[in-house]
């Protein structure tokens, strides 16, 4: 166990895996958190040194090798010198679990080997070694690509997102999991959330599996019990209580009404592209005035197939499509008391606050103000 080191450098390369505790790995001036899973690679060249708190020491395997030898056995891997000396790179990464699994076991195996006796001994380590710094590459780069993703313009982020929540809403999902999927931090991705749809993390989840529960709802077949467990309910109850919050009805009452409007025809969203990309430019665009012709343009495909599309895979129109991401959004903004009535109105897309209090009377059932005054 360690608490803290000295900032020190040395003549050979040392790997530190982290295996319990917490703490701060400061190397050539750069700060990075340390928890398990945490692993560094430290040349001759980096100066380093590793910071816990008293109540959190650190427990980690430690490895040290000759950088001349490791370069010798690992000659025939094109990224060998690569994997120390890419000066853009960071050395200290967070492991995925997977990683870190198979870290840990080339670690133990590592120490296995070294308390062995044999002439093969030091050819075994290296091979093992070599295994590692591979798995250490790919973690680089995995690193290196989720700090580019967080340099990204904030609209690719929340388009990453949104597609992704789209894609896997029957699964358990949680913002770190996303987050972690889409390269952000969760903090950077719950502020982007709320920034371009209104709604945090549990909320756009929830719209997301009610309006695919409304696509199951279009068929007669598919149980009540089979739509809660295919839309990432855990049950029929807390399905059945969810839907009618969002929707002000039961989903068999949902179903009698719409089943002949759909007339059977109704998708799947998670099968249709289309249906994805209309939402995805809905939620980015929200605030333009758009209209179905305008939004069809965009889409590269006729106004009427965009309504005919609505209408079978959402069980709705276009316009009621429009007003619910619109108000949704509006829901956001009425958490700050310091923001009007009338300026909420202007930034979730509507023109004039009577026409953005109508369409909220008719997606909530209740005016904005008396939103705000049971919220707050």
């Amino acid at each position: 166990m360690v608490d803290v080191f000295p900032l020190y450098r040395h003549d050979f390369i040392e790997i530190s895996l982290i295996l319990d505790g917490c703490g701060t790995e400061l190397c050539n001036g750069k700060h990075y958190p340390v928890q398990a899973g945490s692993v560094s690679v430290s040349a001759p060249w980096h100066f380093h040194t590793l910071h816990t708190g008293s109540s959190s020491p650190v427990t980690r395997f430690i490895c040290e090798f000759n950088m001349q030898d490791y370069l010798h056995f690992a000659s025939v891997w094109p990224e060998a010198h690569t994997a120390l000396f890419d000066h853009n790179a960071d050395f200290v990464v967070q492991l995925c679990e997977e990683d870190y699994r198979q870290s840990c076991d080339i670690f133990n195996q590592m120490y296995s080997i070294f308390t062995e006796k044999g002439q093969d001994r030091q050819v075994r380590l290296y091979l093992k070694l070599v295994e590692f710094m591979m798995l250490f590459r790919r973690a680089q780069k995995k690193d290196a690509i989720r700090a580019e993703k967080e340099d990204m313009p904030n609209d690719q982020l929340v388009q990453d997102a949104l597609r992704y929540i789209h894609e896997s809403y029957s699964k358990e999902l949680n913002l770190a999991l996303v987050a972690r999927e889409v390269g952000a931090s969760p903090s950077t991705l719950r502020e982007l959330l709320l920034a371009y749809t209104g709604q945090d993390f549990q909320a756009l989840l929830m719209e997301i599996r009610i309006r695919n529960a409304c696509v199951l709802l279009g068929l007669k077949t598919p149980t009540l019990k089979y739509i809660a467990q295919n839309t990432g309910f855990g049950s029929v109850q807390t399905f059945y209580r969810a839907f009618q919050a969002q929707k002000g009805m039961t989903p068999e009452d949902f179903r009698k009404r719409h089943w002949m409007e759909s007339e059977g025809k109704a998708g799947y969203l998670m099968y249709n592209n289309e249906i994805w990309a209309l939402l995805s430019y809905l939620h980015l665009h929200f605030d333009d005035a758009l209209s179905p012709e305008s939004v069809a343009r965009a889409l590269g495909i006729s106004t009427s197939y965009l309504h005919k599309m609505v209408k079978y895979n959402l069980m709705q129109s276009f316009s009621e499509l429009l007003r619910e991401i619109r108000v949704n959004y509006a829901c956001g903004l009425l958490m700050n008391p310091a923001l009007s009535v009338e300026q909420v109105a202007i930034e979730a897309g509507y023109n004039n606050s009577k026409t953005f209090i109508r369409a909220f009377q008719a997606e909530k059932g209740c005016t904005p103000g008396e939103f705000r005054g049971r919220a707050l």
